[in-house]
């Protein structure tokens, strides 16, 4: 592995921990604006930060009434296919105060490396165990 797919790695990580404060702003900065979110319900186009932040709250806001206390990544892969393109898959669980299983889900990622690191451009959230096998 690259040194850069270890970068990209550990900003994914970094982001991890800052999205399990549940505070929106504290995301914002691991985002690319524009960004794109694509899920089961369609796809959201981003294009400012503070839509970046709108979005997070409403993610937030719903984990928190679900009773989200912690994510953990069960698998974790990065590919840089370029010098400014990566794409990063995860598979995620996520728990509930108890301790108790809240959902699992995967999430396939396409980061941009900009002059203030890579970041998140388009995030698509799908089925648990559909990852991508970047090797």
């Amino acid at each position: 592995m690259t040194g850069n797919e270890e970068a990209i790695k550990q900003m994914f990580s970094d982001y991890v921990r800052a999205f399990q404060t549940l505070d929106p702003r504290a995301v914002v900065s691991y985002c690319h604006v524009p960004c794109t979110l694509i899920t089961d319900k369609g796809v959201l186009l981003m294009q400012s930060a503070s839509e970046v932040e709108a979005l997070f709250k409403q993610m937030t806001d719903a984990l928190k009434a679900r009773q989200y206390a912690r994510s953990e990544l069960a698998d974790l892969r990065a590919r840089q296919v370029s010098a400014y393109t990566a794409f990063l898959s995860v598979s995620r669980i996520r728990y509930k105060a108890d301790g108790q299983e809240l959902e699992r889900l995967s999430e396939t990622y396409i980061l941009r490396n900009t002059d203030n690191g890579w970041k998140i451009a388009v995030a698509a959230i799908h089925d648990p165990d559909t990852m991508l096998r970047l090797s």
